[in-house]
C-alpha cells in the first residue's frame, strides 16, 4: 500500500518501523531537514522528501498522487486539515489519517472530510467515562 506520512517526529519515525515491517511503499514529507537526513540514514527503503507537506508543490514533487493513504502528524491541527485536504482534493489519496491535540477539533475534522480524527486527549476521556 502506498502511505504517506506528512510531518511529526518520534510519531513518525515510530509509525515508519511499524508500517516498514508490512511492507507498505511509503513517502515521508518532513520540512526539517536534520530530520529527514535522520530518517533517510535509518530507512533506506523509504522515499523521504524535505520540504513544507502542507505545499501542493512539494505533496506533487514526492509523488502522493493516488496514494492510499495520507497521515498528518504536525504539531499543529490546522496544519494536519491542510495536509489532509490536499491531499485528498488535489491529489485523490483514498483516506486520509490525521492527528489532533485539540480534542473539539475531531468532530469539526471530521465534518471536513477528514476519514479517521484521532486525538489522544479525547481518545482517554472516551476511555475513562466508558469504564466507570
Amino acid at each position: 500500500m502506498k502511505i504517506g506520512i506528512a510531518g511529526g517526529r518520534e510519531e513518525s519515525d515510530y509509525l515508519i518501523g511499524l508500517l516498514m515491517k508490512d511492507k507498505h511503499r511509503l513517502i515521508v514529507i518532513n520540512d526539517d531537514r536534520a530530520y529527514c537526513e535522520h530518517l533517510a540514514a535509518e530507512y533506506d527503503k523509504v522515499s523521504i522528501v524535505y520540504g513544507n507537506p502542507g505545499s501542493e508543490e512539494v505533496l506533487n514533487d514526492a509523488g502522493i498522487k493516488g496514494a492510499e493513504v495520507m497521515i498528518a502528524l504536525s504539531g499543529k491541527d490546522a496544519d494536519n486539515l491542510e495536509i489532509c485536504q490536499l491531499a485528498k482534493q488535489m491529489f485523490s489519496v483514498r483516506k486520509t489519517v490525521c492527528m489532533v491535540k485539540n480534542p473539539g477539533n475531531v468532530e469539526i475534522f471530521k465534518e471536513l472530510g477528514i476519514d479517521q480524527v484521532i486525538s489522544p486527549v479525547h481518545m482517554l476521556a472516551q476511555y475513562l467515562t466508558q469504564s466507570s
